[in-house]
């Protein structure tokens, strides 16, 4: 069976789209004849799964499975990637980082230091089944998020560290708004943390 990082987009953000943990773990219980839940890491439809299924099949089964728990949910969609993809893109984040910032990078928790700020880095998935186009370097800054270009399939990108500034809405929208400017395409995305998703595919 294929492994896939399967990320949902909107749970559990600025607190709408509320679903507890437990519940996401058993609403993906229901689902274990056609996917095996590895690992969840954090509360916001971060996974790891294995399946026989191809990747939107996957992608589709876990939002199935959500929305059966729960129908009020509002879920735009969700990203689905290989882990090899993800440990790529966090490889060329860190290299990235590092090669701009020096020691104001810490590898350990992705933390950026600008001035009296503390940043997170992380990545930016696309919603399948839209495709991220080829690398692109860039730098792009704006209050409360960074964006350095995509590679891997994934946007690089961070977020000031502030209270009620989220990975969902500070860093997705300034990613895709680049990504119309520079290369013409819409692209719905999703993000998440260096870290979890360090511990989701690692």
């Amino acid at each position: 069976m294929d492994r896939y990082v399967v990320l949902a987009c909107g749970l559990n953000i600025r607190d709408q789209n509320r679903i507890t943990l437990e519940e996401q773990r058993l609403a993906l219980g229901t689902i274990a004849k056609e996917l095996e839940l590895i690992r969840v890491v954090g509360d916001k439809g971060s996974y790891l799964v294995a399946s026989r299924h191809p990747a939107g099949q996957v992608g589709s089964l876990v939002l199935s499975a959500l929305l059966a728990r729960r129908a009020d949910l509002k879920i735009a969609g969700a990203a689905v990637a290989s882990p090899t993809v993800v440990v790529n893109a966090l490889a060329d984040l860190a290299r990235t980082l590092l090669a701009r910032y020096g020691n104001g990078f810490t590898l350990r928790d992705h933390g950026i230091k600008l001035g009296e700020d503390t940043w997170g880095a992380g990545l930016a998935l696309p919603l399948f089944p839209s495709e991220v186009p080829p690398d692109r370097a860039i730098f792009h800054k704006i209050k409360n998020a960074i964006v350095f270009g995509w590679t891997f399939g994934c946007v690089l990108v961070a977020k000031r560290e502030a209270k009620n500034v989220h990975w969902g809405e500070s860093v997705t929208g300034p990613a895709s708004s680049q990504m119309r400017l520079h290369d013409r395409v819409i692209v719905e995305l999703t993000s998440r943390s260096a870290n979890i998703l360090r511990d989701l595919a690692g």
